[in-house]
């Protein structure tokens, strides 16, 4: 058992809605998703991995000269080569002898950074932060979203993680990102994809010996989430914040666990499944408040697209 001392959470203030998307696009074909998070021009995943550490920190019992570990989660770090959990320790202010580790290459990675972080010698802060970008002609490019969630894991706290479980199967073809491809994709298969999702999530949350009342797993729009239940031998709500926020990667199942703390719950599985496929089933116990309110700023179809960088040309085409 690892107890969770503070949570933060940050999202972009830019948001576009799936009405406005479509008006101006088309359509909108990211399922369940109302509006969604844009990362302004100058935030990545280090940018926001800093802004919800501090907001964990943030009059928190554990002090920033305290924490002995960092462990980062993204599959859209900054560069391809080097350690952005350095740069985020030393925006952050940490001490020299802080041990760090990042996770990436896979949507599992925010919940790979939590068990990490839990391994740590010492209070350690895990953080998830993802900016997933797709072709803007197709589902995964219309559900990208933006954000980052951090705890502090610590002996005690008001919260705690009971027990972890993890599940691999491999399911070659769905979500993926080629070497030097900043978009995602994938092969459009969409009941192998399901089936994968689900089984996947299902078989990591059967190797618990215990499921929360609430499931967060991790959610690539709004409606897929709710298919984790089908293979759970258990009678638990799905949570999921990507209908306001789009898909979140790494970080989206630490923000269901975030939105399950707002509804009141006190017994979560957090699940984090990566496309391949494997997953983290994370029981915790307790409750936080860590909420990512803000004032937001709606952005029309034209603005959305070249904070994201994608060419529009003087007809409006792509």
């Amino acid at each position: 058992m690892t107890g969770i001392a503070a949570a933060g959470a940050y999202a972009p203030r830019f948001r576009i809605t799936a009405d406005e998307f479509a008006e101006a696009f088309g359509s909108f074909d990211a399922a369940g998703v109302s509006e969604k998070a844009v990362p302004a021009a100058d935030e990545d995943s280090v940018t926001m991995a800093v802004a919800a550490a501090r907001d964990a920190l943030a009059g928190g019992p554990v002090d920033r000269d305290e924490i002995a570990g960092l462990a980062v989660g993204s599959t859209t770090p900054p560069v391809d080569e080097g350690d952005v959990a350095a740069r985020v320790a030393e925006i952050l202010g940490l001490g020299r002898g802080v041990e760090t580790s990042v996770h990436t290459q896979s949507t599992r990675a925010g919940t790979r950074a939590v068990v990490d972080a839990a391994r740590m010698d010492g209070p350690a802060l895990a953080v998830a932060a993802d900016a997933p970008r797709g072709d803007p002609d197709d589902a995964l490019g219309h559900a990208a979203g933006a954000g980052a969630v951090a705890l502090v894991l610590a002996d005690d706290g008001p919260a705690s993680v009971e027990e972890t479980a993890h599940y691999t199967r491999e399911f070659a073809g769905t979500r993926f990102r080629e070497r030097g491809s900043d978009t995602v994709d994938a092969y459009d298969a969409t009941a192998y994809e399901r089936d994968a999702y689900a089984s996947v999530v299902a078989g990591a949350v059967d190797r618990l010996d215990s499921v929360g009342e609430v499931v967060a797993p991790t959610a690539p729009d709004g409606k897929l989430p709710y298919r984790a239940t089908s293979g759970i031998d258990a009678d638990a709500e799905v949570v999921q914040a990507a209908d306001e926020l789009g898909d979140t990667g790494a970080a989206s199942p630490l923000f269901g666990l975030c939105a399950a703390w707002a509804d009141g719950a006190s017994s979560v599985t957090v699940v984090g499944y990566g496309d391949g496929a494997s997953a983290d089933a994370l029981t915790v116990s307790g409750t936080l408040a860590a909420d990512w309110d803000r004032e937001t700023e709606q952005v029309t179809y034209a603005e959305y697209a070249r904070k994201r960088g994608y060419v529009i040309s003087e007809g409006g085409d792509h």
